[in-house]
């Protein structure tokens, strides 16, 4: 705004100060008014330039997208009675609501079972300490209630779980005695740590397979004779 215009209002607020006195309003209010007025057209004058030019607030624009985070795996617990062992790691388990899990035991893998020949697929005679692993893991686990800490799914849909019978670990139990080797793609670190303690002292104390001369994981045996994985 113009200083002569500002001027020019002062002025007028002065004169109507003035022109009030000793009317109706009350002696505190009487004149007290006109000057804050003049100077607050002056800031205003002042200030309103910068303000114009002073740009709008951005609003913090939002993230494109969830970041990637890794995956947590958690575990889940789960009941139920194991009705079949299909081999050394595969259950079939109901549980008290009559639903059907087929599990695999998490970070295990024993010694390969014998198989039959098939199209495409030659006849096998196994591994050694294959058939008493899963006669072990069938005589202790059909028809008992167990626990299942559950992690997730294979590709084939199978619940991958470490098995509790009591206070008994089934998965560790397997490998501390010998009849099983921690599986290589076992992916959850506290499961991985506490089978390969379990691995070592089998190893040391020559337990079940490790008293062979040269025991053969079962993926290297699988490989050798260009077999699936179960």
């Amino acid at each position: 705004m113009p200083t002569g215009i500002l001027s020019s209002m002062c002025r007028t607020f002065m004169f109507a100060s003035h022109a009030l006195q000793g009317a109706w309003i009350p002696r505190w209010r009487r004149g007290g008014w006109a000057l804050p007025a003049c100077g607050l057209l002056l800031a205003l004058t002042w200030a309103g330039p910068a303000l114009a030019a002073k740009p709008a607030p951005q609003a913090t624009p939002e993230p494109s997208g969830t970041s990637a985070t890794a995956l947590d795996v958690t575990e889940a617990q789960v009941w139920g009675t194991v009705r079949a062992v299909l081999g050394g790691t595969n259950l079939v388990v109901v549980t008290p609501e009559i639903t059907r899990l087929d599990v695999r035991l998490l970070g295990v893998e024993p010694p390969e079972l014998p198989r039959q020949g098939r199209p495409g697929i030659q006849s096998t005679e196994g591994q050694p300490f294959g058939p008493e692993a899963a006669t072990y893991v069938r005589d202790l686990l059909v028809d008992k209630q167990v626990r299942l800490e559950s992690y997730g799914k294979d590709r084939a849909g199978r619940t991958l779980a470490v098995v509790w019978l009591g206070d008994i670990n089934v998965n560790l139990t397997l490998v501390k005695e010998g009849l099983a080797w921690v599986s290589p793609s076992v992916a959850v670190p506290k499961v991985r740590a506490v089978l390969e303690v379990a691995e070592r002292q089998a190893q040391v104390g020559k337990y079940g397979l490790w008293a062979l001369p040269n025991p053969e994981p079962p993926w290297e045996f699988r490989k050798r004779h260009r077999l699936p994985a179960e």
